[in-house]
């Protein structure tokens, strides 16, 4: 909760880098304390999309990938990784036609 709330500020208070250093520490705790959180796919959908505006995309994609194996059922993980995959895709071909 504490990580989501510091995603909500990092959004809402344009973009300020103490509040996501704030959020990944959070989530980092929460994963480290409590057995549950680490098993959360919220946690790990919510971390990812920072990461993602952070323009840390390998965590990115580990965590949209740790989303999907924990909620099997839940498809947001998968379609935001498969999208995310295509964007770099497409970034390292127009970089390539430079």
């Amino acid at each position: 909760v504490l990580g989501n709330a510091h995603v909500s500020l990092f959004f809402a208070g344009g973009q300020s880098p103490g509040s996501a250093r704030r959020a990944l520490a959070a989530y980092a705790q929460a994963e480290r304390v409590d057995p549950a959180a680490a098993a959360n796919p919220d946690l790990h959908l919510n971390r990812a999309t920072l990461l993602q505006y952070l323009e840390r995309f390998q965590g990115a994609l580990q965590g949209l990938s740790r989303a999907a194996e924990l909620a099997p059922g839940w498809e947001e993980p998968r379609k935001r990784h498969k999208n995310l995959l295509e964007f770099l895709s497409r970034l390292c071909a127009l970089l390539e036609s430079r």
